[in-house]
């Protein structure tokens, strides 16, 4: 896959961006947005992304994965999330870096990385995905009330270039795009992404609209639903934002 690179000094967000040149027709291949700076980066929902001119990594893949059903959708944020998850783990090979459901990149306990994907669906495909990635990379103070930010600098001490890293995530990511094709290809994956899961496999307390209970993550479904079962036996799935970690 080989993307076109629009940079810019400034923008209010990547994925933003990316929508506008969509819906004007000025996306016909894939591109990358890049912004040094984001006045408003977006999270899901209401959520901002901090983060400070020139110190990170805040970018957006516009793609058009036309050969993905809506049904599969939750391929590319296993993806993305393994792309983050291979460059960190290049640079803080000595912490645990987990991918915490369904898309942040955690070291330890702590956010270093986050993705928000919106796609737009067009009969039985998605006819356009923009994938916004903010990597915390050479920021020491975050002021936001985020509860657990970290960055590259902060866990090594050292100062990234944040355009190598760029790069890398960028081949990994067409790696696996490129290669979906491959029968094998989505249960690889689909490994990768649950053997690197953050609390896979261990029981921890979670939170749900009934309250706060114990349980261990067992697997993800195909629609990219959290899968969990609580101490007593009793099986539970959870769509995003219906169930908290705590």
């Amino acid at each position: 896959m080989e993307f076109n690179h629009l940079t810019f000094q400034e923008l209010d967000s990547t994925n933003e961006e990316a929508i506008r040149l969509y819906q004007k027709g000025e996306l016909s291949t894939p591109t990358v947005i890049h912004s040094h700076y984001q006045s408003n980066g977006k999270g899901y929902g209401d959520n901002y992304w901090e983060s400070a001119g020139g110190k990170n990594l805040t970018f957006s893949i516009a793609c058009f994965p036309r050969m993905i059903e809506p049904s599969d959708q939750f391929i590319l944020t296993q993806i993305i999330s393994l792309s983050l998850w291979a460059v960190v783990s290049e640079v803080i090979p000595a912490k645990k870096i987990a991918i915490k459901w369904p898309n942040d990149l955690y070291v330890g306990n702590k956010k270093v990385a986050g993705v928000l994907i919106q796609n737009f669906i067009k009969g039985n495909s998605i006819d356009f995905s923009v994938i916004g990635v903010g990597l915390n990379v050479n920021q020491k103070v975050f002021l936001s009330d985020a509860p657990n930010p970290t960055s590259l600098i902060i866990e090594t001490g050292k100062i990234f270039d944040t355009e190598v890293l760029l790069k890398k995530i960028l081949q990994h990511f067409a790696t696996y795009k490129n290669n979906l094709a491959a029968l094998s290809l989505s249960e690889t994956i689909h490994t990768r992404y649950l053997e690197n899961l953050y609390r896979f496999g261990v029981f921890h307390r979670y939170k749900d609209k009934e309250g706060i209970f114990t349980a261990e993550i067992t697997g993800i479904n195909s629609f990219g639903q959290l899968k969990l079962i609580t101490k007593k036996g009793e099986k539970r799935v959870y769509g995003f934002k219906e169930v908290e970690f705590l």
